[in-house]
């Protein structure tokens, strides 16, 4: 192929492409996002909202207007909104967003109509629905992709998210939205045992670094004037294993798990009660140890002037 040759055709892809890329960047930028959130006991709705879509329409209005039409169906708990650089985000707390819930087993339906019918139907419109990894969605029984949906992905949180992407209408066009989750109580239960193992990992940690620390003393008592130094030293482990136990709660989905298969009280015991009784176990073995190294420099002190 002639250098001319070449250079048409790379003509002719860019002039091709251009229109998708400006199509891309407008929907990016003149969509309505919804975000639908069935994250256990705080389910919401959040919308944001371009600020060129406002028409000189006030946010509290705005605000109103939303509300109005949740609320002709669902329970609403809180309403707030907040403006940021490009677009304005309102958020609806929704009580009875979750229609039935026994035994892992989810419901829940959505009338397209109260969720975006507030809008132009030829308005761009970005459904996001986020859930957590540990569930399984099915929506009105069909495979997603038919739906309109894309392949749902996995986020960095506790989440997994479902995204359509088209025009109010179209949507409109489904009427109502019945999804059905299903908690995979195999990888709830293997991740559960993960997580309290990480209580098991810190009473060994405690238990060999503190006496480590204490042998570290006794064996040279001088180094008992850099104790608070090689406390802190001795601890690093300690606070890394709360850290990962952390971070393992939150990637692995049982942050929002929890709070979908158990009743409220309950959940919040399983997710704080691992990581306080970590935190509890740090202080209690260092603190117990730094008694002993004193009492045992003092026997021995007492010992040598013997």
């Amino acid at each position: 192929m002639t250098k001319k040759g070449l250079s048409l055709v790379l003509f002719l892809v860019v002039i091709m492409s251009y229109p998708m890329t400006a199509i891309a960047k407008n929907f990016e930028n003149d969509a309505v996002k919804v975000d639908i959130c069935i994250i256990g006991g705080d389910n919401r709705f959040v919308y944001k909202i371009p600020k060129n879509l406002h028409n000189d329409t006030p946010y509290v209005d705005m605000k109103n207007n939303i509300e109005s039409s949740l609320a002709s169906h669902w329970k609403i708990e809180d309403a707030r909104y907040e403006a940021h650089q490009t677009d304005v985000a309102y958020t609806f707390s929704i009580k009875d967003l979750i229609n039935e819930k026994q035994d892992g087993q989810m419901k829940v339906a959505i009338p397209y109509t109260f969720l975006v019918g507030m809008f132009g139907e030829n308005d761009a419109i970005q459904l996001r629905i986020l859930a957590s990894k540990l569930i399984d969605w099915k929506a009105n029984s069909k495979d997603w992709a038919t739906l309109g949906f894309m392949e749902p992905s996995p986020t960095y949180f506790s989440e997994q998210e479902y995204v359509y992407e088209g025009a109010v209408n179209e949507l409109l066009q489904q009427r109502v939205g019945h999804f059905n989750g299903t908690v995979m109580k195999g990888q709830m239960v293997l991740h559960s045992v993960i997580y309290f193992s990480f209580i098991i990992a810190q009473l060994i940690a405690c238990i060999i670094l503190s006496r480590r620390l204490k042998k570290r003393i006794i064996e040279d008592p001088e180094s008992m004037h850099q104790f608070r130094k090689l406390n802190y030293m001795y601890q690093i482990i300690p606070f890394m294993i709360i850290g990962v136990q952390t971070v393992f709660l939150v990637m692995s989905g049982l942050l929002t798990a929890f709070g979908l298969y158990f009743s409220p009280g309950m959940d919040l015991l399983l997710i704080i009660v691992p990581i306080l009784f970590n935190i509890i176990l740090l202080p209690t073995f260092f603190i117990t140890i730094e008694s002993e190294i004193s009492k045992e420099l003092e026997n021995n002190s007492f010992g040598s002037d013997m």
